[in-house]
């Protein structure tokens, strides 16, 4: 750990990591229980030593640099690319680390997870088992994957939603399941899927090389 990165001046860099988007010196001095007048003074320094990104605005979350995030170490070894071909793993180090997931993903707050169960979106490789991250909405684009709830469902339900007139279509990404129809007062609209995370052993094995 860098000399210059004090007790306080990480706990404060790892506070505003797990916050997130959420990340204030409000919410910061609340969590570790700090008066907001020190957590400031430190917030000064970690941007003079380049540990936070500058402010844009007054009330602007505390975002980590790049510098921050390889000293704490956060982020997933990167290795570089493959080609689907030989291993290049051995004896490498890696070429840089990843943000941290919400970074990668570009979660914003309110952003929630929902574990997949069925395999009426496959075609667009929402496996079962899988998770979808949502963005909160009430109304979502035609043909966007939407999160709904739909009449006499006791959970939502994932589709990509259609608007027709006074109706809703939604269609599943597998043949295997038809099509839904409803009175477009019927259904409500929770959120849209933004990313999906799923593992590789999930998989069919197909395709392997």
């Amino acid at each position: 750990m860098p000399p210059d990165l004090t007790q306080t001046r990480t706990r404060i860099l790892h506070a505003a990591l797990a916050l997130g988007g959420g990340a204030t010196l409000r919410t910061v001095a609340q969590r570790l229980q700090l008066s907001h007048e020190a957590v400031r003074l430190q917030v000064k320094i970690l941007r003079d030593l380049g540990y936070l990104e500058p402010a844009e605005t007054r009330f602007a979350p505390l975002t980590l640099t790049k510098r921050a995030r390889s000293s704490l170490g956060v982020g997933i070894p990167i290795y570089g690319q493959i080609a689907a071909g030989r291993p290049i793993l051995a004896d490498q180090a890696p070429d840089h680390t990843t943000p941290s997931l919400d970074a990668l993903l570009g979660v914003r707050e309110g952003d929630f997870l929902l574990e997949v169960r069925g395999d009426s979106m496959i075609g667009i490789g929402v496996m079962n088992g899988d998770w979808v991250l949502v963005r909160p909405a009430t109304t979502v684009s035609d043909g966007e994957v939407a999160v709904v709830l739909v009449p006499g469902e006791n959970a939502a339900t994932l589709k990509r939603l259609y608007r027709f007139a006074d109706e809703i279509v939604l269609l599943s990404e597998n043949p295997g399941h038809p099509r839904m129809t409803y009175p477009a007062s019927d259904v409500q609209v929770q959120g849209r899927m933004i990313g999906r995370l799923g593992m590789v052993p999930a998989r069919t094995g197909k395709g392997r090389g």
